[in-house]
């Protein structure tokens, strides 16, 4: 029996513009209410984002942001993993070495994502508020994720997924292609999956088999494969589509989580 639902936002539960379609799932969340299903939100967006993004819908309460590395549940961090200060700066000066610059380098922080400056605003293609400095080695803030974004295409998700395997190879991190032209290079031992144990763990002796996983993306990976059952969605990446047990029939322009949703558990 499937407990919990555990879903990815970018690509997944928002549409190609970023929308998502709060009446329909506050109509699912006080059906899955009333079978004890608590729904979990796990992305590589920030908390802030996430919690503007889902504020619309008050039955979601769980937050696993930024592929892991903080987790608030009920307004409380019951956990987090930064990166060390010295860390932030070595990894700043490893994605500008890497052999195709990105465009832009982002660090999520607690209160603020800080970013370097790009000369085209109107390239930007994210829903997230940013505050662009000149060094972003002088930035004085917790640190979860740093960054790198190649936008307009320049480099192919294959590219970037080798990019994150030099890193994970050079430092001790967890990095991967997280959809959108970016990589996210997290603290060792970060992913979604391992941000599901720390929330489930204790009430559930199976792990997560008592979750129902929905992404799109390579930093999805291990929550889809862990989950009792892991769902891609139509539009996801190859690598999610061969290794998911199940395909949703639509896309995420179609509400392709809550048809899924609906299906699975015989909602109205």
């Amino acid at each position: 029996m499937y407990r919990y639902i555990a879903t990815d936002v970018d690509g997944t539960m928002l549409d190609s513009r970023h929308q998502l379609n709060s009446a329909a799932l506050n109509t699912a969340l006080s059906q899955l209410q009333q079978q004890n299903v608590s729904w979990i939100v796990a992305s590589g967006d920030s908390y802030r984002f996430l919690k503007k993004c889902f504020a619309p819908c008050p039955l979601i309460d769980t937050f696993i942001s930024i592929n892991g590395a903080l987790i608030v549940q009920k307004g409380q961090v019951v956990f987090e993993r930064t990166h060390a200060k010295s860390q932030v700066n070595e990894l700043i000066k490893a994605v500008n070495a890497l052999p195709v610059t990105p465009d832009v380098i982002l660090l999520t922080g607690w209160n603020h994502t800080w970013g370097t400056r790009i000369s085209d605003l109107k390239a930007w293609p994210f829903g997230i508020n940013i505050d662009f400095v000149d060094d972003l080695t002088q930035v004085d803030d917790k640190i979860y994720n740093v960054n790198p974004i190649w936008l307009n295409h320049q480099v192919t998700p294959d590219q970037i997924r080798g990019f994150a395997q030099q890193m994970i190879e050079r430092y001790p991190v967890y990095a991967t292609y997280s959809g959108f032209g970016c990589m996210d290079v997290l603290p060792l031992g970060v992913n979604k999956a391992a941000g599901l144990k720390e929330l489930i763990i204790n009430d559930d002796h199976d792990q997560l088999k008592s979750v129902v996983a929905f992404g799109d993306s390579s930093n999805d990976r291990q929550m889809l494969q862990e989950a009792g059952l892991g769902v891609a969605m139509k539009n996801a990446s190859p690598d999610i589509l061969k290794l998911a047990n199940r395909i949703t029939s639509y896309d995420n322009d179609h509400d392709g989580v809550l048809r899924e949703v609906q299906s699975i558990f015989n909602l109205s």
